[in-house]
């Protein structure tokens, strides 16, 4: 709690600390006396505790620090209990007040016995609203304390004389053994209305609007710019995806309960500037906020406003058809990713990824007359692509498939599977041209240039969020990129925006080796409303650095392992001992997984337990290489006195030792919910899914207007 916080202490509050302050230095005895009844005036309203220092974790109780005295007399505390919830067994080796504000709480005393064990002392102690009691050690200063409910929030209000969350202190378990402690404080995260969160949108200012749900619950209604920051991928994308650690964020959910342990998450890896949105997606609603369905929202509705604006050629799937059924001059250039296109294509079609449009056009249709067509799955890419091409003054008439793949399998046309065509490489002079044309586009579009010397300054630059993208395919990205700069395929960028960058007004740099691709993205973003650079005069020796990007991670917990080895001969023996839960991704589930893994979810850990058999004596945890696992045992320590282990290697070095693998979803321990089921991906999509889809991409434009937040342009 900063000193600003504790000036700004609500008329009640500050009356009690007076009180207190005239009142330390007596007697313990005669503290206790008048420091109760002065507890019992204040807690006799419950008009004065801030909102912040109020609310419930679904999985521990909180302890927010509401006042500390600067000579460390004393400590006013509140303590938050979710349903069902409870504190070990501690001691406090100060004399400390508790006043019951809200609900009811149960207190156990203990007592040591003569072997050195604990034993309950007495009856347990219920404290309803309004009531008082002491501990101290010349009291009895030994218990445990619980939330007398199973289904509603209990407060209380302590005070100890001292600082109680820097004491070290001692937790206990019922056959003696001790454990130093000491408590802290739950840092109060404040909240941010809609009001606050429209205005920095509008004014540019730096704001990270994190829905920390599922990607399937995210996908059912959200605000524009709310980027899918799942709770269980937390340490793993937040330095990448977050680099400014006091970046202003703003975490949200739908009521779940899943945001407030997100936002002391990222408090805890270091971000300073982190608040709750007021009232969650229902909140943005209540306020007057446009709420959004889908993944990827803001690249879609610019999508359509593209075509609005520009009005995009566009051939419906039968006239598509009946050019190459009668065999006229057309390429047809799929502009999604290659494993998109490996899955499902256009017959006859040429995987042409987005940002490679206008560099590789010109080798796939040397003929100024070849009509160039642009599909993708949907819309939102054929409409970039197409535009993409016209902008830059390639000489061929380019079209859209209206509606992609969608289009065509409604028309009942059929697809391509496991296609492998892809471009050539593009001649010099061509480059050249492309390059030309690709600068000039930029340059209109008010897209900024960085030379060699100024991409160092901001390599440097910790003032603003900086995100550093190679444009290039995957392939050239591993052969070689620039420091510090992910690989962010351009036409993946401009569909995934808010997730490769959910800081909005960030600064966007982008990087290639050609001139074409990046001023080319670049010129989509600015008109996205976003600050982007492109660096200019990079030379092959700027591209040093081989291989994959390599995400920057906390260091993980410290857990206990187990070879593949020993779990193999465990689960031979006696697999109904171990709940052995998988935390890959629901997708990755089905494809393979160990014989006996339960699908897990992080963010509903406590519900994945409850589905599990009786009988179980001891957890297993994986995921693909057990990164993800090795951060889920740590939480799941905290809900459980069983043992917790970790497979080295994870299901990797399962499948690498020859292990056995089944398929399928055969144990669900939580929903499969980490991925929305797109309607245009895929090959066994309804009928009604995919028109219900176009239908409301139809609509996005009149949603912009509603919403009013975006600053897209289109020159």
């Amino acid at each position: 709690m900063s000193e600003a916080q504790q000036r700004e202490l609500a008329p009640r509050l500050r009356q009690f600390v007076n009180q207190l302050e005239s009142i330390i230095g007596q007697n313990e005895a005669q503290v206790v006396e008048q420091g109760a009844a002065a507890l019992r005036d204040l807690i006799a309203h419950d008009d004065w505790l801030p909102r912040e220092a109020a609310e419930p974790h679904p999985q521990f109780y909180r302890q927010y620090l509401l006042y500390r005295d600067p000579a460390a007399r004393f400590s006013v505390v509140s303590f938050v209990w979710g349903p069902g919830q409870s504190t070990p067994i501690h001691d406090h080796t100060v004399w400390g007040l508790i006043g019951l504000l809200r609900g009811a709480e149960i207190s156990h005393d203990f007592r040591r016995t003569a072997d050195g064990r604990l034993e309950r002392h007495g009856e347990p102690q219920r404290l309803e609203a309004g009531t008082v009691v002491a501990v101290s050690p010349t009291l009895g200063d030994i218990h445990q304390v619980y939330n007398a409910f199973n289904d509603r929030v209990s407060i209380g209000i302590h005070v100890y004389g001292a600082d109680i969350g820097a004491m070290d202190r001692s937790v206990y378990t019922l056959d003696g053994q001790v454990k130093p402690f000491r408590s802290g404080y739950t840092p109060q995260i404040p909240y941010r209305g809609y009001e606050q969160v429209r205005a920095d949108l509008l004014d540019g200012r730096e704001i990270a609007l994190l829905d920390v749900r599922e990607e399937d619950p995210h996908a059912q209604a959200h605000p524009l710019f709310a980027a899918n920051f799942p709770y269980g991928r937390i340490e793993i994308d937040a330095y990448t995806k977050l680099p400014r650690r006091d970046a202003p964020i703003v975490v949200l959910d739908d009521g779940e309960g899943l945001a407030l342990p997100a936002a002391l998450r990222l408090h805890q890896l270091g971000y300073t500037e982190v608040s709750l949105l007021d009232g969650g997606v229902s909140g943005w609603r209540a306020a007057g906020g446009e709420l959004f369905r889908d993944v990827n929202v803001p690249s879609k509705s610019f999508g359509e406003l593209v075509e609005h604006e520009r009005h995009t050629p566009s051939l419906s799937a039968p006239e598509v058809q009946a050019l190459i059924d009668q065999k006229e001059n057309i390429v047809i250039l799929d502009a999604r990713r290659y494993d998109e296109y490996q899955t499902m294509s256009i017959p006859g079609s040429i995987s042409v990824p987005g940002a490679e449009l206008a560099l590789r056009a010109r080798e796939l249709a040397p003929d100024p007359s070849t009509r160039i067509i642009v599909n993708c799955a949907g819309r939102t890419r054929s409409i970039i692509g197409t535009q993409s091409l016209i902008n830059a003054g390639v000489p061929n008439p380019v079209s859209a498939l209206r509606n992609g793949t969608i289009g065509w399998t409604l028309a009942s046309q059929q697809l391509e599977h496991g296609q492998s065509r892809s471009y050539p490489p593009a001649l010099e002079a061509n480059r050249q041209v492309a390059a030309r044309d690709a600068r000039a586009l930029a340059d209109r579009a008010g897209v900024k240039r960085l030379d060699r010397a100024q991409l160092s300054e901001l390599h440097a630059d910790r003032v603003r969020t900086n995100y550093f993208f190679d444009i290039r395919s995957p392939g050239e990205y591993g052969d070689g990129h620039p420091p510090r700069f992910r690989s962010a395929p351009g036409g993946q960028l401009v569909q995934e925006t808010e997730q490769f960058a959910p800081v909005r007004g960030a600064r966007i740099v982008l990087a290639d080796s050609d001139g074409v691709r990046a001023n080319l993205t670049a010129h989509w973003l600015k008109q996205m409303n976003n600050d982007v650079y492109v660096v200019d005069g990079l030379q092959p020796e700027d591209f040093s650095v081989a291989g994959a990007w390599k995400d920057e991670l906390p260091p993980p917990p410290q857990v206990d392992e187990i070879s593949v080895e020993t779990l193999a001969e465990w689960l031979a023996a006696a697999p109904q001992q171990f709940g052995l839960l998988d935390f890959t991704s629901g997708v990755n589930y089905q494809k393979r997984h160990i014989p006996g893994a339960w699908f897990a979810l992080r963010s509903e850990l406590a519900a994945a337990l409850a589905q599990l058999p009786d009988g179980v004596q001891r957890y297993v945890l994986t995921c693909g290489s057990s990164l993800l696992a090795r951060f889920v045992a740590a939480d799941l320590r905290t809900l459980t006195k069983l043992p917790v282990l970790v497979l080295a290697g994870g299901t990797s070095a399962w499948v690498a030792a020859g292990k056995p693998v089944e398929s399928g979803a055969t144990r669900l321990a939580s929903p499969l919910i980490d991925r929305y089921r797109r309607p245009y991906e895929g090959t066994d999509n309804r009928a009604e899914a995919m028109q219900a889809y176009l239908d409301w991409e139809y609509g996005l434009v009149a949603q912009l207007d509603k919403d009013g937040t975006h600053g897209f342009f289109i020159v």
